[in-house]
């Protein structure tokens, strides 16, 4: 069996004088990753791949550093780019949900739902084609996981993407496409995930 394990990264420190990218895990988000790595020792973790953000590669770290193992980095599968910084919450917010209900829409200097998710599958395809058999760990985000997610054909609560939480971890079983069978959170949050 393949096992594929997306993990939205700890909590980050938003900076808008760096590039996205850069932002780095917040001093909570450390203790968040050193505390994710016994779930990952104990999910049997034996491959890791990221985006390219600081963050997501920061939350994978301490176990990465435990297990010995390298994280392979993956520039398809960075944050869905919403656009320029919106300082305004009310913008953010907006925006946020539009982006979530039509795949579609884009912002100016943005990326589209669709383009999001066909390169962030194409990226996944390749890791599970590449780990057989493996259990993948995989740092990701929010918006990215939200799309993933929704493609699923698992009931979920209107902005169910609210409730993806820092750290927060989606189990799929890869063996063919990808199947959501379990998921975790670290911060007594419910599952999004129904009970079967």
């Amino acid at each position: 069996m393949t096992t594929l394990i997306m993990v939205r990264h700890a909590q980050s420190a938003p900076d808008p004088a760096l590039p996205e990218r850069d932002w780095p895990l917040s001093a909570k988000g450390q203790r968040q990753a050193l505390d994710l790595a016994p779930a990952l020792t104990e999910l049997r973790v034996d491959a890791l791949a990221s985006s390219p953000y600081i963050r997501a590669i920061d939350t994978l770290r301490p176990y990465a550093e435990t297990a010995r193992l390298e994280i392979a980095v993956d520039e398809d599968l960075r944050e869905r780019a919403l656009g320029g910084w919106m300082p305004d919450v009310a913008d953010i917010e907006a925006a946020v949900r539009r982006m979530h209900a039509d795949l579609a829409f884009q912002l100016e200097g943005g990326e589209s739902g669709h383009a999001c998710v066909a390169r962030v599958e194409a990226a996944l395809a390749r890791i599970v084609a590449a780990h057989p058999g493996h259990t993948i760990a995989v740092g990701s985000h929010g918006g990215v996981l939200g799309h993933l997610l929704a493609r699923q054909g698992v009931p979920l609560p209107d902005a169910f993407w609210k409730g993806i939480r820092n750290p927060h971890l989606f189990v799929f079983d890869a063996r063919d496409g990808l199947r959501w069978v379990d998921e975790r959170t670290f911060d007594g949050s419910p599952r999004l995930l129904p009970r079967r």
